[in-house]
Protein backbone atom coordinates (compact mmCIF):
# COMPACT_ATOMS: atom_id res chain seq x y z
CA UNK A 1 0.00 0.00 0.00
CA UNK A 2 1.37 3.40 -0.93
CA UNK A 3 1.68 6.27 1.54
CA UNK A 4 -0.96 8.18 -0.43
CA UNK A 5 -3.36 5.24 -0.28
CA UNK A 6 -2.71 4.83 3.46
CA UNK A 7 -3.28 8.56 4.06
CA UNK A 8 -6.55 8.41 2.12
CA UNK A 9 -7.70 5.40 4.17
CA UNK A 10 -6.86 7.20 7.41
CA UNK A 11 -8.65 10.37 6.29
CA UNK A 12 -11.70 8.32 5.27
CA UNK A 13 -11.53 6.54 8.61
CA UNK A 14 -11.40 9.85 10.48
CA UNK A 15 -14.48 10.99 8.50
CA UNK A 16 -16.27 7.73 9.32
CA UNK A 17 -15.34 8.08 12.99
CA UNK A 18 -16.93 11.53 13.05
CA UNK A 19 -20.11 10.06 11.54
CA UNK A 20 -20.21 7.38 14.25
CA UNK A 21 -19.64 10.05 16.89
CA UNK A 22 -22.57 12.04 15.51
CA UNK A 23 -24.80 9.01 16.06
CA UNK A 24 -23.50 8.40 19.58
CA UNK A 25 -20.93 10.88 20.98
CA UNK A 26 -18.75 8.39 22.86
CA UNK A 27 -15.23 8.00 21.53
CA UNK A 28 -14.70 4.42 22.72
CA UNK A 29 -18.00 3.30 21.21
CA UNK A 30 -17.25 5.06 17.92
CA UNK A 31 -13.76 3.53 17.76
CA UNK A 32 -15.26 0.08 18.33
CA UNK A 33 -17.69 0.67 15.47
CA UNK A 34 -14.82 1.92 13.32
CA UNK A 35 -12.85 -1.27 14.05
CA UNK A 36 -15.82 -3.27 12.73
CA UNK A 37 -15.65 -1.28 9.50
CA UNK A 38 -13.70 -3.72 7.35
CA UNK A 39 -11.63 -1.15 5.49
CA UNK A 40 -9.18 -0.45 8.34
CA UNK A 41 -6.76 -2.47 10.45
CA UNK A 42 -6.84 -2.24 14.26
CA UNK A 43 -3.59 -0.28 14.12
CA UNK A 44 -5.15 2.26 11.75
CA UNK A 45 -8.23 2.58 13.98
CA UNK A 46 -5.99 3.26 16.99
CA UNK A 47 -4.03 5.83 15.01
CA UNK A 48 -7.23 7.62 13.94
CA UNK A 49 -8.43 7.62 17.56
CA UNK A 50 -5.15 9.20 18.62
CA UNK A 51 -5.49 11.82 15.88
CA UNK A 52 -9.03 12.72 16.99
CA UNK A 53 -8.04 12.94 20.67
CA UNK A 54 -5.07 15.12 19.74
CA UNK A 55 -7.30 17.47 17.75
CA UNK A 56 -9.91 17.66 20.52
CA UNK A 57 -7.26 18.40 23.17
CA UNK A 58 -5.57 21.00 20.99
CA UNK A 59 -8.84 22.79 20.20
CA UNK A 60 -9.99 22.67 23.83
CA UNK A 61 -6.65 24.00 25.09
CA UNK A 62 -6.74 26.79 22.49
CA UNK A 63 -10.23 27.84 23.54
CA UNK A 64 -9.49 27.61 27.27
CA UNK A 65 -6.13 29.38 27.05
CA UNK A 66 -7.22 32.18 24.71
CA UNK A 67 -10.90 32.65 25.49
CA UNK A 68 -11.61 32.30 21.79
CA UNK A 69 -14.12 30.19 19.87
CA UNK A 70 -13.77 27.04 17.79
CA UNK A 71 -14.00 29.08 14.58
CA UNK A 72 -10.85 30.92 15.70
CA UNK A 73 -9.01 27.61 16.09
CA UNK A 74 -10.27 26.44 12.69
CA UNK A 75 -9.61 29.85 11.11
CA UNK A 76 -12.89 29.54 9.22
CA UNK A 77 -16.58 29.47 10.06
CA UNK A 78 -17.90 26.15 11.37
CA UNK A 79 -20.79 26.40 8.90
CA UNK A 80 -18.33 25.57 6.11
CA UNK A 81 -17.71 22.07 7.54
CA UNK A 82 -19.45 19.27 5.66
CA UNK A 83 -22.56 17.69 7.14
CA UNK A 84 -22.95 17.16 10.85
CA UNK A 85 -19.21 16.81 11.41
CA UNK A 86 -18.87 20.42 12.54
CA UNK A 87 -21.61 20.08 15.15
CA UNK A 88 -20.19 16.76 16.35
CA UNK A 89 -16.66 18.11 16.60
CA UNK A 90 -17.90 21.24 18.38
CA UNK A 91 -19.80 19.12 20.92
CA UNK A 92 -16.76 16.90 21.48
CA UNK A 93 -14.51 19.96 21.95
CA UNK A 94 -16.96 21.40 24.50
CA UNK A 95 -16.93 18.11 26.42
CA UNK A 96 -13.13 18.01 26.26
CA UNK A 97 -12.94 21.62 27.52
CA UNK A 98 -15.16 20.75 30.48
CA UNK A 99 -13.01 17.73 31.27
CA UNK A 100 -9.84 19.82 31.03
CA UNK A 101 -11.37 22.48 33.29
CA UNK A 102 -12.23 19.81 35.85
CA UNK A 103 -8.73 18.30 35.67
CA UNK A 104 -7.11 21.75 36.00
CA UNK A 105 -9.32 22.56 38.98
CA UNK A 106 -8.49 19.27 40.67
CA UNK A 107 -4.79 19.68 39.85
CA UNK A 108 -4.81 23.11 41.47
CA UNK A 109 -6.12 21.44 44.62
CA UNK A 110 -3.36 18.84 44.72
CA UNK A 111 -1.14 19.71 47.62
CA UNK A 112 -3.81 21.92 49.15
CA UNK A 113 -5.21 21.45 52.65
CA UNK A 114 -8.30 23.25 53.95
CA UNK A 115 -9.59 24.44 57.29
CA UNK A 116 -11.64 21.71 58.94
CA UNK A 117 -9.77 18.82 57.33
CA UNK A 118 -7.81 16.30 59.37
CA UNK A 119 -4.08 16.57 58.70
CA UNK A 120 -1.18 14.37 59.64
CA UNK A 121 2.10 15.48 61.11
CA UNK A 122 4.12 18.16 59.37
CA UNK A 123 4.39 21.86 58.66
CA UNK A 124 1.80 23.76 56.65
CA UNK A 125 1.93 27.27 55.21
CA UNK A 126 -1.11 29.52 54.88
CA UNK A 127 -1.55 30.30 51.19
CA UNK A 128 -2.85 33.79 52.04
CA UNK A 129 -0.22 35.15 54.43
CA UNK A 130 2.58 32.57 54.75
CA UNK A 131 1.98 31.80 58.44
CA UNK A 132 3.38 28.38 59.39
CA UNK A 133 1.43 25.80 61.39
CA UNK A 134 3.28 22.81 62.87
CA UNK A 135 1.45 19.56 63.57
CA UNK A 136 3.30 17.13 65.84
CA UNK A 137 0.29 14.80 65.84
CA UNK A 138 -2.78 14.45 63.61
CA UNK A 139 -5.40 17.14 64.11
CA UNK A 140 -7.98 19.47 62.58
CA UNK A 141 -6.63 22.22 60.34
CA UNK A 142 -7.82 25.50 61.91
CA UNK A 143 -8.34 28.83 60.18
CA UNK A 144 -5.03 30.68 60.00
CA UNK A 145 -4.41 32.32 63.39
CA UNK A 146 -2.86 35.34 61.64
CA UNK A 147 -5.23 36.12 58.74
CA UNK A 148 -8.12 33.62 59.08
CA UNK A 149 -7.14 32.05 55.73
CA UNK A 150 -8.50 28.59 54.98
CA UNK A 151 -6.06 27.14 52.43
CA UNK A 152 -2.65 25.70 53.19
CA UNK A 153 0.18 23.92 51.45
CA UNK A 154 2.61 21.45 53.01
CA UNK A 155 6.14 22.76 53.57
CA UNK A 156 9.09 20.39 53.26
CA UNK A 157 12.85 20.75 53.60
CA UNK A 158 12.96 21.13 49.82
CA UNK A 159 10.97 24.38 50.16
CA UNK A 160 13.61 25.94 52.43
CA UNK A 161 16.56 25.17 50.12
Amino acid sequence: MTDSNSSNRLASGYQKLMEFLHEKPQIDHALERLSEWEELTREEVDKIGDYLKRDLRDAAHFINDNGKELKDWLKFDLDLVEGAIGDTFSTMVDETRLTLDKIEHEASRVGEWHTGEIVGIGTFECKSCGELLHFHKPGHMPPCPKCRGTKYRRITTQDSE
